[in-house]
């Protein structure tokens, strides 16, 4: 069995996740062809926090699908 948490971010946002102390994961919106989604996985003991923030992608800041 696998724990993992997904996170989904639609339209034009980007969000910035950290995880433990980890460095910051960025993940871009659906607004550019991309799945606007990624999942982290978690080792057994599932245990974790995350620190989850969100901003508006302006005109111009746009980032490549990946």
């Amino acid at each position: 069995m696998t724990t993992t948490v997904k996170v989904h971010v639609n339209g034009k946002y980007r969000a910035t996740v950290k995880q433990d102390g980890r460095d910051p994961v960025v993940v871009e919106g659906n607004y550019n062809g991309g799945s606007g989604e990624r999942s982290f996985y978690l080792s057994h003991p599932a245990q974790a926090t995350f620190d989850i923030s969100e901003e508006h992608v302006k005109d111009g800041d746009e980032r490549a699908a990946t």
